[in-house]
C-alpha cells in the first residue's frame, strides 16, 4: 500500500511508539465474552496495531471470564481444547529446548510473566531451573498451585523483586495483554541481570492465516489482545529500552491452532479448511519466519 492510499489519519497515539497519528484498519468483535465491537488501528511509523476504544484497566477482568479461555484452564471439552491439551506436552519441551539453546543457559533463575496454570514453570523446574511465576488471575494461580505445586504471584509482586534478579524472563503470548505496556517494559529491564535474556512470544499479523481470515482472525482476540506486533514494531519498542532482537523463531503449531479458532469464530467451521490454511501458513513461514502466525523473539542488552 502506497502512503497516498492510507485512510485518513486520526490523532490517537500509538501505545508502542507514541506516534500521534494512526489509521483505521477494520472493525473487530469480542466473540468470546461480551460481543462488543472495537476498531483496530495501525501506526504508520512502527506498524504496531492496537484497539480503540482502549479498555480501562479495571474493566479488563470482565473480558477473561469464559470457560473457553484456554490459557487459564485445563479443560478438555471440545475438539480444539483436546488438541491444545495433546500438543501442550510437546510444546512445553520445545520451549525448554529453545530457551536453553538460544540463551546459552542450561540452568538459572527464570521468571515467567503471565504463567497461566503453571505448566511451563513446572517443566523448567523439573529441568533444574529456579523458577518464579507471575499470574494476574487468582483462579489460575489457585489451579496452578493445586495441579503443579507452584505458587504463582500476583502482578503487583513484580515491584518487590530486587534489581537484576533473573537470568531469563519469559512472556508467552502475554505482552499483547499488558495494559501498561511501557510500565511493564521498565520492570522487565530492571529485573533482567547483565547478560540475561528476555523471551517474548506474540502473534504476528503479517502471517498468511491473518491475511486469509481478516476480521475473523482469532488472534485479534479483542479486547484481550490490546496490541499487535510485527518484527518492525517489536524492534521499535525494544530499542526504547536498550534491548535488541538477536533471534526470532517460529511457533509452527500456532498456524494450525489459530486457524481452527478462526473457523470457529467465523461460524462456518471446517476442520479441513482450518488444517489447509494452517498448513499453507506453516509452509510460508518455513522460508520466512516473519510470516509465521506467532513469533518468539529473543532479546538482550
Amino acid at each position: 500500500m502506497a502512503e497516498s492510499d492510507y485512510p485518513e489519519l486520526t490523532s490517537i497515539p500509538c501505545p508502542v511508539c507514541r506516534n500521534e497519528q494512526s489509521f483505521d484498519v477494520m472493525r473487530i468483535q469480542d466473540w468470546l465474552v461480551t460481543r462488543e465491537w472495537f476498531t483496530l488501528m495501525e501506526c504508520p511509523r512502527c506498524t504496531a496495531r492496537f484497539i480503540q476504544p482502549f479498555p480501562k484497566a479495571d474493566r479488563l477482568p470482565v473480558y477473561y471470564k469464559s470457560p473457553d479461555y484456554i490459557s487459564h484452564t485445563d479443560t478438555r471439552v471440545g475438539l480444539i481444547s483436546r488438541l491444545y491439551y495433546i500438543a501442550r506436552k510437546k510444546t512445553l519441551q520445545d520451549k525448554k529446548n529453545l530457551i536453553e539453546n538460544e540463551t546459552g543457559f542450561s540452568k538459572g533463575t527464570l521468571l515467567d510473566v503471565g504463567a497461566g496454570t503453571g505448566h511451563f514453570l513446572q517443566t523448567m523446574k523439573k529441568a533444574g531451573w529456579t523458577v518464579t511465576g507471575i499470574e494476574p488471575d487468582p483462579e489460575a494461580r489457585d489451579h496452578a498451585n493445586k495441579v503443579t505445586g507452584i505458587e504463582l504471584l500476583p502482578l503487583e509482586s513484580l515491584k518487590l523483586f530486587k534489581e537484576k534478579s533473573f537470568d531469563v524472563i519469559t512472556l508467552w503470548h502475554v505482552l499483547e495483554h499488558i495494559h501498561d505496556l511501557h510500565g511493564m517494559m521498565g520492570q522487565l529491564k530492571r529485573l533482567l541481570r547483565e547478560g540475561g535474556k528476555l523471551v517474548i512470544a506474540v502473534p504476528n499479523y503479517h502471517s498468511y492465516d491473518a491475511e486469509y481470515y481478516g476480521k475473523h482472525w482469532a488472534a485479534w482476540d479483542a479486547p484481550r489482545h490490546l496490541y499487535h506486533f510485527t518484527p518492525k514494531a517489536m524492534s521499535h519498542l525494544m530499542a526504547d529500552y536498550g534491548l535488541r532482537v538477536y533471534a526470532r523463531h517460529r511457533m509452527p503449531l500456532d498456524s494450525f491452532y489459530v486457524s481452527m479458532l478462526s473457523e470457529k469464530q467465523e461460524k462456518r467451521y471446517s476442520i479441513i479448511r482450518a488444517l489447509t490454511i494452517g498448513k499453507i501458513s506453516w509452509l510460508k513461514s518455513l522460508f520466512n519466519v516473519d510470516r509465521c502466525s506467532s513469533i518468539t523473539y529473543f532479546l538482550e542488552f
